[in-house]
């Protein structure tokens, strides 16, 4: 029997990473060691795309090659959306819903289930320590073409706003990709970056994708490695 895949359709806080990146891993990288061996994730993630690059590549349609009834997909896009360049830039409650409505309408046509995600946050705190939304209207509007299409819908960014907040200006640089100069080999000036993941905060945030599933009682909480979800 074929094992049911997991498909991941998303950006560069998603995506997969060479070794010699690290430790800079995004959250979908991380994700497989949540779930049993009975779930498959098949990570299509890539950096710099919004939903319009990732069609116009033809990356959802590299995906959908594998596609299998009873396969589920994760798309979570909106950070690269927001660009201003032609080749990504979309509008949230036009070309960014039209480009989300695609993907949900071949993955059924595929009974393949998808599931869309909001953004992950940004480490962007105010002068108050308060953490900024940076996301515009782009969230909202996949929440709301969630409930209009039907679709199961984690609201990473409501999520992950809430954790970072709670770790607070320092503490939350062990998430990202704050890294001193000769910390690590492949960054010898260091680095700060409010956006990409370190392998901490990429398990971090996977699990807290995986416990939003649990809460949801999404059929794919039946996959989970409970012994990894309980740590």
């Amino acid at each position: 029997m074929e094992s049911v895949q997991l498909f991941l359709a998303g950006d560069s806080t998603m995506s997969n990473y060479d070794s010699n990146a690290y430790p800079r891993m995004g959250w979908g990288q991380v994700l497989p060691m949540f779930f049993n061996e009975e779930l498959v994730v098949r990570n299509h993630a890539a950096s710099g795309r919004s939903t319009k690059s990732f069609i116009a590549e033809k990356r959802w349609e590299t995906m959908e090659k594998d596609f299998r009834p009873g396969d589920f997909v994760f798309i979570q896009f909106g950070h690269n959306d927001q660009k201003p360049d032609v080749e990504r830039r979309t509008e949230p409650y036009t070309s960014y819903q039209q480009n989300l409505t695609y993907f949900i309408q071949r993955a059924r046509e595929h009974r393949v289930t998808p599931i869309l995600l909001t953004s992950i946050t940004r480490r962007h705190f105010d002068e108050n320590g308060q953490l900024l939304d940076t996301h515009g209207d782009y969230p909202q509007a996949m929440r709301a073409l969630a409930n209009k299409e039907q679709v199961a819908c984690v609201d990473m960014l409501i999520k992950t706003t809430e954790a970072v907040q709670q770790l607070g200006l320092e503490k939350s640089k062990q998430w990202y990709m704050w890294i001193n100069s000769g910390q690590f080999k492949g960054y010898p000036d260091g680095e700060q970056d409010d956006t990409h993941l370190r392998e901490e905060g990429a398990k971090k945030i996977a699990s807290i994708c995986v416990h939003e599933l649990i809460k949801l009682n999404h059929p794919l909480a039946t996959y989970v490695n409970k012994s990894e979800v309980s740590k």
